[in-house]
């Protein structure tokens, strides 16, 4: 199968996701079912539409941390088959659990970040982990990034968004394209990061062996990456699986007081919607090994 196709198919999967079909082809091919569209922990409210293109700004708060008052913007839905080609892009086309759940995560562990360099890496259009940093930590330096240069481009917009730069702690954020798989890394980027973000970007078979190397090579030595998805089959053991030969690798189900209640609720929820294999992001912590 050649690429084009490959992403025609994974473009096909994805309207199926979120449509809110569900399917064994759907689970085997992991993509989130979006009838379940996520755990409550963040608000938004529209603050702005911006004209008849439809991008709209909305203001993001959490009732867990008073501090965040953030102005997010979200592209219009023109994502197409063409767009994946190369590297998965599905983060630019909603904000999956996953990346809800590393946002809050980050917040409420806002501590262990003080005066680190940390990259969010392949964080599609909102990149809320990284920009809620950039408003709530005491971090050096903060790059967020994904591999699509609409995104990046919005990401540019939200960051210097006069408001959020009024509210940013972190003087030194900034966005760039990073892609794993192009090849090697920038010099001004290897082993520079204290910490990597990474929601849910485990899924395509193909890109694995790439963003563990792109993670590697970001991390400094005995740097971590702290990685949020869900088990979508065998995909996540996987990676796992992959990613042991260069990292001490962590896994825990239970890390959070508050995420794990919401998540016992919703299983036991009638109506069907919520499925743990799908949609509860287990945390993977990585800790580089020395060279």
């Amino acid at each position: 199968m050649n690429r084009k196709e490959r992403a025609r198919q994974r473009w096909q999967i994805l309207k199926e996701a979120l449509s809110g079909r569900q399917s064994s082809d759907t689970c085997k091919h992991s993509v989130s079912v979006r009838r379940f569209s996520g755990y409550g922990l963040l608000n938004t409210t529209v603050q702005e539409v911006e004209g008849f293109k439809g991008a709209v700004w909305y203001r993001y708060t959490c009732p867990y941390q008073q501090d965040l008052q953030m102005n997010i913007r979200h592209l219009p839905g023109t994502i197409n088959a063409d767009t994946l080609l190369g590297f998965n892009n599905t983060g630019n086309v909603c904000v999956w659990p996953s990346e809800e759940i590393m946002a809050y995560y980050c917040m409420k562990n806002i501590e262990q970040f003080k005066n680190c360099n940390v990259c969010e890496l392949g964080g599609g259009m909102t990149c809320l982990a990284g920009i809620a940093m950039c408003m709530l930590s005491e971090a050096n330096h903060i790059l967020v990034t994904d591999g699509n240069e609409d995104s990046v481009l919005n990401l540019s917009k939200i960051i210097q968004d006069k408001e959020n730069k009024v509210s940013f702690k972190v003087e030194d954020c900034e966005t760039r394209v990073l892609r794993w798989g192009d090849g090697e890394l920038e010099q001004d980027l290897t082993n520079k990061f204290d910490f990597v973000l990474c929601a849910d970007c485990l899924f395509f078979e193909e890109g694995r062996e790439d963003l563990i190397k792109k993670v590697f090579n970001l991390l400094k030595d005995e740097g971590t990456s702290l990685m949020f998805a869900p088990k979508r089959g065998t995909t996540f053991d996987d990676f796992v699986s992959l990613a042991k030969s260069v990292f001490n690798v962590e896994v825990m189900e239970n890390y959070d007081d508050t995420i794990w209640d919401l998540h016992c609720k919703l299983k036991t929820d009638a109506n069907g919607l919520y499925d743990e294999n799908i949609h509860y992001p287990l945390f993977m912590k990585l800790t580089k090994k020395q060279s």
